[in-house]
């Protein structure tokens, strides 16, 4: 596995890359980064090219002024930036959180970029408008305080807040997240992003949980049954919508399965990745 940079239209972009072959492009959620994938985006890339960029103004991308656009507009238009710079064939997306709602979104903007679909721990595709509203508040209250005052012992709470496991930390991370929070926009951005996030829960245009029966992608959906994120009940609903689907619940798992179950996670997702 390898952290490289690439420049896209003047936002210097990092992201991390692993093996050969056919690309599987990581989305982290937001206030996250691509570290979020460093248990994952090695094994993955012993069968297929792993790329994990970081979103505009997360981890080590550049902050950008959003213009009054939504989040969702700013990232989606820089993600197939980076396709068409690393990836421009057809590609698997996987999709934590809200990055899963941005992969679906891009596979309905532009369908014949997108092979397959794989959205994990997802209350931004699944969950109803209220529901989404709660979460992104509850997500803001969790990652403010280390935003707000980055140091080793907020971040693992940070880590740990929507886990099952309270001992898993993330240890591995956190002195890659005290660095990226320390960095000029990251506060701004997150407030830009959760702004634009409640504004457009009841947004037809950004909302896909009606839509869920359109995806004609295989799809792979994976949740933690003790998700605080997202309601497997939902999840489970929404996923039986999709044509080509299939669902993975994780017990005794919350928010983030490739890191908490990162075994179990990487091997569903490799065989669904060859199937």
């Amino acid at each position: 596995m390898r952290v490289k940079f690439t420049d896209l239209r003047g936002i210097r972009t990092r992201f991390y890359e692993a093996g050969e072959g056919e690309p599987v492009v990581f989305i982290h959620g937001g206030g996250a980064a691509s570290d979020t994938w460093s248990r994952n985006v090695g094994t993955v890339g012993e069968i297929c090219r792993a790329l994990a960029p970081d979103l505009i103004g997360h981890g080590f991308t550049d902050a950008k002024d959003f213009a009054g656009r939504t989040p969702h507009a700013v990232q989606i238009e820089h993600l197939f930036r980076f396709l068409d710079d690393q990836a421009p064939g057809p590609v698997t997306l996987v999709g934590s959180a809200f990055g899963a709602l941005l992969a679906v979104l891009m596979y309905f903007e532009s369908p014949a970029r997108v092979k397959r679909l794989a959205l994990v721990g997802s209350g931004s595709v699944f969950d109803s408008a209220e529901r989404q509203a709660k979460i992104v508040r509850d997500s803001v209250s969790n990652q403010s305080r280390a935003l707000d005052d980055p140091t080793p012992e907020t971040i693992r709470a940070r880590n740990i807040g929507s886990n099952y496991n309270k001992k898993d930390t993330f240890e591995e991370i956190v002195l890659l997240q005290l660095t990226a929070f320390a960095l000029p926009g990251r506060k701004e951005t997150y407030r830009h992003m959760t702004d634009g996030m409640r504004n457009a829960v009841h947004d037809p245009g950004l909302r896909v949980t009606d839509r869920l029966d359109q995806i004609r992608v295989p799809t792979l959906v994976v949740t933690g049954r003790e998700d605080p994120r997202a309601d497997w009940r939902e999840v489970k609903k929404g996923a039986s919508q999709i044509p080509d689907c299939a669902f993975h619940l994780f017990d005794a798992c919350g928010h983030k399965p490739f890191s908490e179950q990162a075994v179990k996670f990487n091997d569903v997702l490799s065989r669904f990745v060859v199937s």
